[in-house]
């Protein structure tokens, strides 16, 4: 191929550029013709007369070489001699001075050639289809322009979507049904507003438009590569589109480019859906630059497809995906990757072509181009083994028919046998091949669960020699089913599979074998059930449930009884269980049941996430008419944040395939608050006999106790719980006062715990001097011994003459107010005021003949409870405390007669009397005294003498 050509013609001279035209951009084949093209090949126009020169503009040109690259073409349709001049005055109609025709290239099975010119029209590009018989024909080595005959031109589309680059990809396939004619597809990747889409093209007497397909998302790309592959092996052209820019969203909710390959199956039009889509991995790897049919390498009957992603892979060199074709489109995810195995960026697969048989082995090859590199990788495809596996074995294991022992015991099994038949086929392949079996058993089940074992165990791994044209290698494996007890799975299918791998890698002229067909071959058999002929059970479970408490008390520690009442009147339920779900506040602890041998119930807490669940056994199988009564024992506590309510769920499940499960059942506990709070009063001393012995009137004393004895009341707040109270207020009145003198003369008061209390006006208003007061005992049961022992002297020594006692307190006389505030009192806290004062004597004095009772009294009043819900009525009470002020007169006390005294002292001797004289007739006072040596020498001559 020369250099720059130039042509003179009358006052016009034509020139072309040959450098860097991209030779070699698309290439086609048929038969012995090849196709190559130059998209980059410039061409400009000079005009002599009017001294001027069109723009040079890349119109692009094609070469064709036939006969075994003996004989010569070209193909140039979009060279003109016209000025820029002339394309301005037309509006730029017709304008093919950017075509850069050759960009994409196919030919059809009839030898017609289709390029994509997509800088046509403008840039809104063009379609050219002509026959290579035309070409070599109407080519003129001489000339530089042209014309060919039967040429067709896609028509120019006016105020539709300009720059859409209608022919950067196209591909040839049957898309209307009529074989005499073949359909185009063509990638217009800037299509509706860069959205992207494929157009079908009819060649019924011109090109026209069959049908569009539209992209999903904007600037993808959609329609940089098109192929035509049947996929599924339906007998139909399907089309598969790729679109290298693709972006998707992943975890982190960012954008990533990663490319996607589009499949449409050719299920019927419009193709408003693609049947399947493959995603990229490799961010910026443009998935889909490259798409190509590869023929049937695995020699399953289907179509494979190689995609390239030439900036994938490890540094952007670039990587080729395998997928293999099936019923239902590709297989996920690819089959092989291949990495580039140039380094650097080399592109590697930027252009993929398959389908044909380079060495001749009966397989099709693969060549990939990387371009970054300036070289092309040839991948010769493996000779396949084909392997047809059958395996056999009973549909189902009847545990009641026990035909057989157990291997190393008399125990009677239900046994059975397996039998795997292998044969192979293939092209290019060695006469004899050894293949491994493994037999795997109940292979859904991991090792502990297994229902059914081979009597040999070894056997389960064989070495089969397998001959080309050979009978198939059959083996029978004996096998038995275990014991209905010693495995709880009985309803789902028990599978058996055989999986093949080659024995020993051969070598076929160093490319290897690989094993395809049936590989892995399984089957499944099941347990005989007593569910009638289907062998099916269908239970029906039914499920209530209540519970033993009305409600619970939010900070009690109660143990709630949950019964259920359990029962199937269907067939057969398989591993039922009733599942408790519990609420966070609750804790399981036993579970109890009215069926003889299974009072105490197996039952498992399981935590799933956040969610407590209790999981009771009830039978494998829980037979028809089974009814069982289950109590569920559960403490609860910790309710502060529970709301209203705490909600168990319960059902009853099974691993049956139909209804397995029953109705939930709910069960709601409200929960309540409330606290018993007790106010105690108490008086210290609570009886006083007055007047005192040895009491005088004080003289200008400053001491506080001077001017009397002392005087506590003491009240003390409990909560018993169980709720704990806030914002609690108490008040305590007392009496100080009696017809305006002192009577109870007010010092001070104290507290002990969480309470706090403010001092009142009045309080010790003589400013007398204090002594600190001794430590309050902390409850009440520490002073009651004062209490009885005072009251006992009293009732001796109280004058009878003297009248009942007059009660004082706050209604009829004046008070102090103290005013206490308990912030919190949680259950089993206290909080304790004590109020100090004196009896002042002085004005008990005026009064020499009155006895008094004197009363203080206390109220509380909760305002709030620390909870969500709160009581209908809040904690509130009062106490009383009283002092008792009993008189007795100096001289009332009396002297003991002395004829008393004379007579008690008679009485006491006349009993000392009678007492000596019962015990002396008793024998109290005789005493035995031991014998003496002589008299007990004599005793024993007198005892041997009688002897004789």
């Amino acid at each position: 191929m020369a250099g720059d050509q130039v042509e003179s013609r009358f006052d016009f001279q034509l020139k072309n550029y040959k450098s860097h035209q991209w030779f070699g951009a698309s290439v086609s084949t048929w038969k012995s013709n090849m196709v190559a093209c130059a998209p980059l090949q410039h061409w400009n126009v000079f005009d002599h007369l009017a001294q001027a020169q069109a723009t040079k503009t890349p119109v692009g040109t094609c070469f064709m070489a036939s006969n075994n690259l003996s004989h010569f073409a070209e193909y140039s349709p979009c060279r003109s001699h016209q000025m820029d001049s002339v394309y301005a005055t037309d509006g730029y109609y017709n304008d093919k001075r950017y075509c850069e025709v050759g960009f994409s290239s196919t030919v059809t099975s009839t030898g017609t050639l289709v390029l994509g010119a997509p800088g046509g029209y403008y840039f809104d590009g063009m379609i050219f289809t002509v026959s290579l018989s035309a070409i070599e024909s109407s080519y003129r080595g001489t000339a530089m322009i042209w014309s060919v005959k039967e040429e067709q031109v896609s028509e120019e589309v006016r105020h539709g979507y300009e720059d859409s680059y209608r022919g950067y990809s196209v591909a040839v396939g049957e898309f209307d049904e009529d074989p005499r004619t073949a359909e185009y597809v063509v990638g217009v990747p800037n299509k509706y507003n860069t959205k992207g889409g494929v157009e079908i093209l009819s060649t019924y007497e011109k090109l026209q438009l069959l049908q569009n397909i539209q992209s999903e998302q904007i600037a993808s790309y959609f329609g940089h590569t098109v192929a035509v592959a049947d996929v599924n092996g339906d007998g139909k052209d399907d089309i598969l589109v790729g679109a290298p820019l693709y972006m998707e969203h992943r975890s982190d909710r960012k954008l990533y480019e990663v490319g996607r390959v589009y499949l449409y199956l050719q299920l019927g039009r419009p193709y408003s859906n693609p049947w399947q889509k493959l995603t990229g991995t490799d961010v910026y790897g443009r998935f889909g630059t490259a798409i190509a049919p590869l023929g049937d390498l695995d020699q399953d009957g289907y179509m494979d497809v190689a995609v390239g992603a030439p900036f994938a892979g490890q540094g952007g060199s670039g990587r080729v995906f395998i997928y293999n074709g099936h019923s239902e489109g590709l297989r996920t995810p690819a089959s092989q990757a291949l990495d580039s195995p140039f380094p650097g960026r080399a592109s590697f697969g930027f252009s993929v072509r398959g389908a044909t048989d380079i060495d001749a082995n009966g397989y099709p090859d693969m060549l990939v181009g990387a371009f970054g590199a300036g070289k092309v990788a040839v991948y010769r495809a493996q000779p396949v083994v084909m392997a047809k596996t059958q395996l056999s074995m009973p549909d189902v294991l009847n545990p009641e028919e026990k035909t057989c022992t157990m291997p190393n015991s008399k125990t009677p099994a239900s046994c059975f046998s397996i039998e795997i038949c292998v044969s192979m086929l293939g092209k290019s392949i060695p006469e004899e091949i050894k293949l491994n079996a493994s037999l795997q058993l109940d292979r859904m089940k991991q090792k502990s669960g297994k229902r059914i074992f081979l009597f040999q165990p070894h056997e389960s791994t064989l070495t089969l020699k397998l001959s080309k044209e050979g009978p198939p290698f059959c083996h029978r494996f004996s096998a038995y089913l275990q014991d209905e007890a010693d495995f709880k799975d009985k309803l789902s299918p028990i599978v058996v599979s055989i999986n093949l791998t080659l024995a020993t890698p051969l070598d076929t002229e160093d490319l290897g074998l690989v094993l395809y067909g049936d590989t892995l071959v399984q089957k499944q058999t099941r347990i005989v059930l007593d569910c009638g002929e289907d062998n099916v059970c269908i239970p029906d479970l039914r499920l209530s449930a209540c519970k033993d408490l009305d409600y619970l008390l939010i900070g009690a520690e109660t143990m709630v009884h949950i019964k259920a009442d359990a029962a199937n009147e269907g067939e057969g339920a398989f591993e039922a269980e009733l599942q408790v779900q519990l609420p966070p506040s609750a804790h399981y602890q036993r579970a109890v049941s009215n069926i003889q041998g299974m009072e105490k119930l197996i039952c498992n807490p399981k935590k799933n996430n956040d969610t407590h669940m209790v999981i009771c056994e009830l039978g494998n199988p829980m037979k028809t008419g089974t009814k069982v009564t289950v109590d569920i024992a559960v403490s609860v506590a910790n309710l502060e944040d529970a709301g209203d309510t705490i909600t168990f769920l319960l059902q009853l499940r099974s691993k049956n395939s139909q209804n397995p499960n029953s109705n939930v059942t709910v069960v709601q506990v409200p929960i309540k608050v409330a606290a018993q709070m007790e106010l105690r009063g108490n008086s210290l001393p609570a009886t006083m006999v007055v007047p005192l012995e040895g009491w005088t009137q004080p003289e200008g004393s400053r001491r506080l106790e001077d001017y009397g004895p002392k005087v506590e009341h003491v009240y003390q707040l409990h909560n018993k719980g169980p709720g704990t109270v806030s914002g609690v207020a108490l008040q305590v009145d007392f009496l100080s006062q009696f017809q305006s003198d002192f009577f109870l003369y007010l010092a001070s008061h104290s507290t002990e715990g969480k309470i706090n209390c403010s001092d009142p006006a009045n309080i010790n208003p003589l400013g007398l001097d204090i002594q600190k007061p001794t430590v309050s005992p902390s409850n009440n049961e520490s002073r009651q011994p004062a209490h009885r022992r005072e009251r006992r002297e009293a009732d001796e020594e109280g004058p009878p003459t003297l009248q009942e006692p007059l009660l004082l307190n706050c209604s009829s006389q004046p008070c102090v107010t103290i005013t206490c505030y308990v912030e919190s009192l949680e259950k089993d806290q206290r909080a304790m005021v004590t109020v100090h004062a004196i009896l002042w004597m002085k004005s008990f004095m005026k009064r020499p003949h009155d006895q008094f009772i004197i009363q203080s009294q206390a109220w509380y009043n909760v305002s709030a409870m620390p909870y969500r819900i709160q009581p209908e009525v809040l904690p509130s009470g009062s106490a009383t405390a009283d002092t008792k002020l009993l008189r007795v007169s100096p001289n009332g006390k009396k002297e003991i007669p002395t004829w008393w005294i004379v007579l008690a002292v008679l009485a006491g001797l006349l009993l000392l009397a009678i007492f000596i004289f019962v015990m002396w007739k008793m024998g109290f006072f005789k005493r035995k005294r031991p014998l003496s040596n002589e008299e007990d020498l004599k005793s024993d001559e007198d005892g041997a003498s009688q002897a004789e």
